[in-house]
């Protein structure tokens, strides 16, 4: 991507429209956000956006993701709106557990890999015999495990690649759910009152019915994931604790090396926290 060579004054106010509705969706193993997806609903182009935000990006000397974890969600929504520059009306938090088993009860769903997803770090079990993950490029109808497996494997596949897939999943998940049809509603209300019993979220039952009759019908545009292939760069950043990375460090002036471990860290081209704005008012097409 070719990037500007001078950007907007953005501040620090936020974006907010009337015509738009802002749900963070994030995903979440154990205490940990393992997945986070900003979605703008736009009435006025009846269209979803859905943009990925790695959860290792680098904010204010801490990783994204463990903001959830140590300050709770008010302070992870209140940084989300700072990095991308807009306000957020409504959240969810889902187990991935939970989503697993909305999957089978709405029977599976379809999805296209357009690559091999092929894991060997990613130990599988199914009915009695051992593996590592394993998909051949082609059309799959997945159960909750499998889809599990699609969305979380992420050591031989860039973070691109696996939010691609994520993004994949929850547009599958929608047309699902526009394939059962309104005779089974009663699958469709068991189906959101489960999520949002096992969920952290201020979106109420009949907001999330209101929503699914609103919007099921708008495009979903997908494949938006803020990364290197856009806006960032990897750094790494020095540790006082044990790594699987290090490197030797020797003093200019004193001459002295010593071995410091570090980390990798996502951090916007050139520190510049504009250009996440920029990415983002450029998918929504502002």
């Amino acid at each position: 991507m070719d990037l500007p060579e001078s950007l907007p004054d953005y501040g620090s106010s936020l974006k907010v429209s009337e015509e738009e509705l802002n749900i963070l969706i994030c995903g979440k193993n154990g205490s940990n956000v393992d997945t986070i997806i900003f979605t703008n609903i736009n009435a006025e182009k009846n269209k979803v956006t859905m943009i990925s935000i790695p959860r290792d990006l680098y904010y204010e000397d801490k990783k994204i993701n463990s903001v959830y974890f140590y300050y709770g969600m008010d302070e992870f929504i209140s940084q989300i709106e700072k990095i991308i520059g807009r306000e957020i009306d409504k959240y969810m938090l889902v187990d991935m557990y939970v989503f697993a088993d909305i999957i089978d009860l709405m029977g599976g769903i379809d999805i296209t890999l357009e690559e091999d997803l092929i894991d060997p770090s990613y130990v599988t079990y199914d009915s009695g015999v051992w593996s590592t993950l394993y998909y051949p490029a082609g059309d799959y109808h997945l159960n909750g495990t499998q889809t599990l497996r699609v969305a979380r494997s992420r050591h031989y596949s860039s973070d691109y690649d696996r939010a691609e897939r994520q993004q994949m999943i929850l547009e599958a998940i929608k047309a699902k759910a526009l394939d059962m049809g309104i005779e089974d509603t009663g699958t469709l209300y068991e189906m959101v009152e489960t999520v949002l019993d096992d969920t952290e979220t201020d979106i109420s039952l009949n907001e999330a019915l209101l929503y699914y009759v609103k919007y099921k019908d708008y495009e979903i545009a997908r494949g938006n994931v803020i990364s290197t292939g856009n806006v960032l760069q990897t750094e790494h950043e020095y540790v006082n604790y044990d790594t699987s990375a290090s490197e030797e460090v020797c003093d200019e002036i004193t001459g002295i090396c010593e071995i410091k471990n570090f980390v990798y860290t996502l951090l916007p081209y050139e520190g510049n926290w504009d250009y996440i704005k920029w990415y983002v008012d450029g998918v929504l097409g502002e």
